[in-house]
């Protein structure tokens, strides 16, 4: 998700700086990544992200911890994803006949590849009934991201050019870190809990270069912010089963994270050209909401496996908890309120067919679609980002080891504003609008390897008690 929490802190206005946060969201609107809360693994992304009722393999700690207690041999994961994003904004226009800025199309284009998941689980039996615990790492956002932007804008009047371009470069990401059980109340139900740390960094630069006519010296200025968050939360999850349906519920708890973020901001003064510099750091809280999933899975055959998720965020909740500070009560997403955040739900669909089952070789086909809607809305067009698109993948078991591979494709058209950040400073033209065209593609990765229960018990026995346990 390029995240609310990277927007929060780039929507974060300077002390004794005069710039508005609002033109701030503008800014981050031009930069920021997508934002859904989702598991991990490349067999749920295959069939289109809906793995709740599912959640039959260790990524289940992040969809639904209840599907851990259908593992039945100790097995280590591991997920990478690589990321290509397209951004294109094209036609915008100064949004009033005095501020006739002409914005030039762009296009960025970001590749990013890094591992998102791993985990070791454990699975036994008591009284008949199975049992799961695993250990845990998700990255749930990645901020890895650069695009630039180049316009010229005219005054009031056409006395003034200003030729204007801006760049901007985010890093860092939020990650858990979960101990999850997973555990059978009977053949039918299931249940489980993860606890989860979260704890994200995140870096943000902004530049910005303008050339006025008729001013030999040019107007540079350096936005730079960093930022830290830190939280604690858990998982619950219910599974109810049988041969042909299975039904699931998730919530991922709200709770209040430890927020803290670093601002600086330097530029030239377009008057005296009198280079300036600032910098504050703030201490707060953010009250980050609950998520509540529900999922339907249907078996019409011993080979077809339909499944279908929907998941509500109640994103117009997530406030700052500052008291004493501007921050107290305002949405993290937008800084107003009443706010005009949205809520958010998710539905996600998708099937897995078993395409050959051999002695020792199992391959499953799948493909599924989704559409994610963002938290984000425009603050000047009132329009929101709506991720839609498909998946496929497959996988092959082959003995003890799975590897499953997706493919999600997602894209967004929406009418939008642009930023000049230079404006409330000497600019000439505040906001334009245009079309902003967004292509994501990714490629997950999944590996799942089956230990020997023996060898684990022996391995764990000699590490806990410091002599193998007898059976």
């Amino acid at each position: 998700m390029r995240g609310a929490w990277l927007l929060a802190m780039v929507f974060t206005p300077l002390v004794g700086q005069a710039l508005n946060p609002a033109q701030f969201q503008l800014l981050a609107e031009q930069s920021r990544t997508a934002f859904t809360v989702q598991g991990a693994g490349a067999r749920a992304i295959g069939t289109g992200g809906a793995f709740i009722a599912v959640a039959d393999d260790a990524t289940a700690v992040s969809f639904n911890p209840a599907g851990l207690a259908q593992l039945l041999r100790p097995e280590v994961s591991l997920v990478g994803q690589a990321d290509s994003r397209d951004l294109a904004l094209t036609g915008f226009q100064g949004q009033a006949p005095n501020q006739a800025t002409t914005f030039t199309d762009t296009w960025s284009k970001n590749t990013h590849a890094r591992p998102t998941f791993a985990s070791f689980a454990v699975p036994w039996k008591r009284d008949g009934l199975n049992c799961t615990f695993l250990l845990s790492y998700q990255r749930l956002f990645d901020f890895a991201a650069a695009n630039s932007a180049d316009f010229q804008g005219t005054a009031s009047g056409g006395s003034t050019l200003q030729n204007v371009s801006q760049q901007v470069r985010q890093s860092g990401g939020v990650d858990l870190y979960s101990v999850a059980l997973g555990a059978e109340l009977s053949s039918r139900i299931l249940v489980g809990m993860a606890l989860n740390y979260w704890y994200g960094r995140s870096g943000f630069q902004y530049g910005s270069t303008s050339q006025t006519s008729g001013i030999g010296v040019p107007f540079n200025s350096v936005l730079a912010q960093s930022s830290e968050f830190r939280g604690i939360n858990a998982n619950l999850g219910l599974i109810w089963r049988s041969e042909y349906v299975n039904l699931g519920v998730v919530y991922r708890t709200p709770f209040t994270a430890s927020y803290t973020f670093t601002n600086s901001y330097s530029s030239v003064d377009p008057a005296t050209f009198v280079p300036t510099a600032q910098s504050a750091a703030t201490d707060s809280k953010v009250k980050w909401p609950e998520t509540l999933g529900l999922g339907i899975g249907l078996h019409p055959g011993p080979r077809l496996l339909v499944t279908a998720d929907w998941s509500h965020t109640p994103w117009s909740s997530a406030q700052y908890s500052a008291a004493g500070t501007p921050y107290q009560g305002l949405n993290w997403f937008d800084y107003q309120n009443p706010t005009v955040t949205r809520d958010t739900n998710d539905l996600n669909a998708g099937a897995e067919w078993i395409a050959y089952i051999g002695d020792d070789l199992v391959i499953p086909l799948r493909i599924g679609a989704f559409r994610e809607p963002q938290p984000i809305v425009d603050p000047v067009t009132g329009t929101q980002r709506v991720l839609q698109g498909w998946t496929t993948g497959f996988g092959v078991k082959f003995h003890d080891l799975t590897l499953d591979l997706a493919y999600k494709y997602a894209h967004d058209r929406r009418f939008v504003s642009r930023l000049d950040t230079d404006a409330p400073v000497g600019g000439v033209a505040a906001t334009g609008l245009g079309q902003e065209a967004l292509t994501d593609r990714r490629i997950y990765l999944s590996l799942i390897y089956q230990l020997n229960a023996e060898t684990v018990r022996r391995a764990m026995a000699w590490t806990f008690i410091g002599s193998e346990a007898r059976p």
